[in-house]
């Protein structure tokens, strides 16, 4: 199973739940993973078989029609994401950049950028900011600068997220990003 870790993401004991082998897990630059997060890559079962022990994999029967479980795609978790203890995330789920997903939450469906999320199955608690200020911090992309950049932009990282914005669209401004 390709597993994909980004930039400066740290992670406690993660479980990284196989299926298959060839299933995507993705997480992003300066996201972090707090321990007992299990993270899923395909193995949905399917509900409507005779049985639901794995007769393939056990009695090694072949052929599409035998399959044991299913995928629904890749797992991919976004930037500057926070999973908290003991979250699950099933596979195919997208989690957008800057969401948190609370403890012991089971994460089904995809997650919006900046979504507070918790509960079993994840719901939306709350947004972290208001819609503008997502859209532009994720037109800024910070977690794509370069360490120097985000040395330099220490003291905007905690005054507030409209001057983190405004210093930073000036930066892009005058770097001809915008």
């Amino acid at each position: 199973m390709p597993i994909i870790i980004g930039r400066n993401t740290i992670a406690q004991p993660v479980n990284f739940l196989p299926y298959d082998i060839r299933e995507l897990i993705q997480i992003g630059n300066f996201s972090g993973l707090a321990l007992g997060v299990k993270i899923f890559g395909g193995g949905e079962h399917y509900s409507n078989n005779v049985a639901n022990y794995p007769l393939k994999t056990f009695y090694f029967f072949t052929g599409e029609v035998h399959k044991d479980g299913f995928s629904k795609g890749p797992t991919i978790i976004g930037n500057d994401v926070l999973i908290l203890y003991n979250a699950t995330v099933l596979s195919g789920v997208k989690i957008g950049d800057g969401a948190i997903v609370g403890s012991c939450s089971v994460v089904t469906k995809d997650v919006p950028p900046y979504a507070i999320v918790a509960g079993n199955p994840a719901r939306i608690i709350k947004y972290r900011f208001s819609e503008e200020q997502i859209k532009a911090l994720l037109r800024i992309r910070w977690w794509d600068w370069s360490d120097q950049e985000i040395k330099e932009y220490e003291e905007y990282f905690f005054a507030g997220v409209d001057t983190f914005i405004d210093k930073a669209f000036k930066k892009m401004e005058k770097e001809g990003r915008l």
